[in-house]
């Protein structure tokens, strides 16, 4: 058998220890059906979705700023005329 990049051999693999008697468990029942504990643990983990990446603030923070300065001040309107536009004389909703 023959090393790859993908599948190097039993000795050189991390082993992975189950803590949980539950999921123990659950690992033989699904193993009864002829696919490999390993096949099964690497199809679970396939299907879970990864995590989402962190944002640095700083890169945020420039992402917001870039936002704000392509807005004209000159169109955004005041909280009078906002209110105006939003509500009629008696305070409800247009």
């Amino acid at each position: 058998m023959t090393e790859t990049a993908q599948h190097p051999s039993r000795r050189h693999q991390h082993a992975i220890t189950i803590r949980s008697d539950r999921a123990a468990a659950r690992l033989q029942l699904l193993a009864k059906s002829g696919m490999s504990q390993v096949a099964i643990i690497e199809e679970a983990l396939e299907r879970m979705p990864l995590p989402k990446t962190l944002v640095d603030k700083a890169q945020l923070r420039a992402r917001i700023d870039a936002i704000l300065a392509s807005i004209d001040p000159a169109q955004v309107p005041t909280m009078a005329e906002f209110d105006a536009a939003t509500y009629d004389e008696n305070g409800n909703c247009r």
